[in-house]
């Protein structure tokens, strides 16, 4: 029997910040602050606080993303420290212990808007593969893989990846030779973990 997906859920804490101050005209300039935020120390800062918020909490940071669509969204995804176990993740507690930990850094920061959404949730099981570390905790799975040059003439398929070192993937294809080829990261246009459901 294999994993059962509800075991993957992405489970999420969300919290709105209260309104705290308008502008003269009464509405909140959020355009004028949609650029602040993107500064490379805020960027800096709001990671630095997740990490520090999923540690205390016995956890790791697996990625963060903001989203501004009229209200700004900040989704801060949570892991369980080391190589990837199927078999273990994160509760709907502990991203609820995670968001309480940050909302305090965040609630106290000068250039984030008034009005904004913080979520924290797994990141799930074919969740993306965006650094070297992500990929390190994902040798001996399945990924899939997008490349910007073709391989056994694809552009996207599937395979194990059997190592990653020096910026290399060696992946064995589903669909190709019997040893693992070479893949350059910075040839690599999206990588995610590809599991098949077996019920």
């Amino acid at each position: 029997m294999g994993l059962r997906q509800d075991r993957w859920s992405s489970f999420v804490a969300k919290r709105r910040r209260r309104k705290q101050a308008s502008s003269q005209d009464g509405s909140a300039d959020i355009s004028a602050q949609a650029g602040e935020v993107y500064a490379p120390q805020a960027v800096a800062n709001i990671r630095e606080w997740a990490a520090e918020a999923a540690a205390a909490n016995g956890v790791a940071l697996y990625d963060v993303e903001m989203v501004v669509h009229g209200r700004w969204t900040i989704r801060v995804y949570i892991d369980r420290p080391g190589p990837l176990n199927p078999e273990e993740s994160v509760k709907a507690g502990e991203c609820q212990k995670v968001s309480r930990y940050l909302e305090a850094y965040l609630d106290a920061a000068s250039d984030l808007p008034d009005n904004y959404v913080l979520e924290v949730s797994s990141p799930g099981i074919e969740r993306l593969l965006k650094t070297p570390e992500h990929l390190e905790m994902v040798v001996g799975h399945r990924v899939q893989l997008v490349v910007r040059t073709q391989v056994e003439g694809k552009n996207k398929f599937s395979g194990e990846l059997m190592a990653y070192q020096d910026g290399v993937l060696s992946v064995l294809l589903d669909e190709g030779p019997n040893e693992p080829v070479d893949i350059q990261w910075a040839d690599v246009k999206e990588a995610r973990l590809k599991y098949d459901f077996d019920f």
